[in-house]
C-alpha cells in the first residue's frame, strides 16, 4: 500500500465583507466567523471545506442573517446542494485518487486550482483539465479523477440547486456519496491541460 504525505496545498482564509453601522464596507470580525478555513476529510479520498453557502436567491445581505446560517453550517454541513441556495466548496484529491461516478442535481461551475485531473462523464468521453480551466457541469454523471500519482489537486465549486430531469431523458443510477476511486496516467504541464486534443477523446 502507497501512503502519501499530508496535503502539501497551501491553507485557505477565506475573508466576508459587511457593513458597518455607518453604512460603510467591512470585514466581518474573525471572532464572528473565523477567517482560517480548515478543511475535513472526505472518506480516504482528500479534503473538503465550506466556504460559503445560501440559503434563498436572490440572498438579503441587508443583515447577517446569511453569515449566521453559514456559521451553523460550518458546525452541521449542508448537502451537495441548499434548496432555493448556494453552496461554494473546495475539495482536495489524493494522489491517484477519483470520486465515484456520480450525478447532482446541480449546476456546477468547477474551477481546477492546482494539479492535473481528468473529468470523466458515463458515456465515456473525457477532458483533461490543466490548472485554471473551467467546467460547467449541467447535472450530467461524472467523475473527478486526480492522474497525478505524487501529487494532491484542488478543485472550487459554485454549486447551485437544480431541476430533475425527465424520467425518459435519464434514468438516476450513480452514487451520490464520496468514496474511493482509481487514478493514475500521465500529467499535466505546469499552468494549464494542453490544447484540447490532449485532454481526452471525444
Amino acid at each position: 500500500m502507497v501512503c502519501h504525505p499530508e496535503n502539501p496545498l497551501p491553507h485557505i482564509h477565506r475573508y466576508i465583507t459587511t457593513h458597518s453601522t455607518e453604512g460603510e464596507a467591512v470585514f466581518v470580525s474573525h471572532a464572528q466567523v473565523p477567517d482560517y478555513m480548515p478543511s475535513t476529510p472526505s472518506g480516504t479520498d482528500g479534503e473538503i471545506a465550506l466556504l460559503y453557502s445560501t440559503t434563498s436567491t436572490p440572498e438579503n445581505t441587508s443583515d447577517e442573517c446569511d453569515i449566521a446560517m453559514y456559521d451553523e453550517f460550518l458546525h452541521q454541513p449542508p448537502g451537495i446542494t441548499v434548496e432555493n441556495g448556494t453552496v461554494f466548496r473546495m475539495i482536495d484529491l489524493r494522489p491517484g485518487k477519483a470520486t465515484p461516478m456520480h450525478r447532482t442535481v446541480s449546476l456546477d461551475y468547477a474551477i481546477l486550482l492546482e494539479g492535473c485531473v481528468d473529468l470523466v462523464l458515463d458515456s465515456g468521453e473525457s477532458r483533461r483539465l490543466g490548472r485554471g480551466d473551467v467546467v460547467v457541469q449541467r447535472g450530467t454523471a461524472h467523475s473527478f479523477r486526480n492522474v497525478d500519482t505524487d501529487r494532491w489537486c484542488r478543485l472550487l465549486f459554485l454549486v447551485v440547486k437544480g431541476r430533475e430531469l425527465e424520467a425518459e431523458v435519464y434514468d438516476e443510477g450513480f452514487d451520490k456519496s464520496d468514496g474511493e476511486g482509481e487514478g493514475g496516467g500521465d500529467g499535466c504541464d505546469e499552468g494549464g491541460g494542453g490544447d484540447g486534443g490532449d485532454r481526452g477523446g471525444e
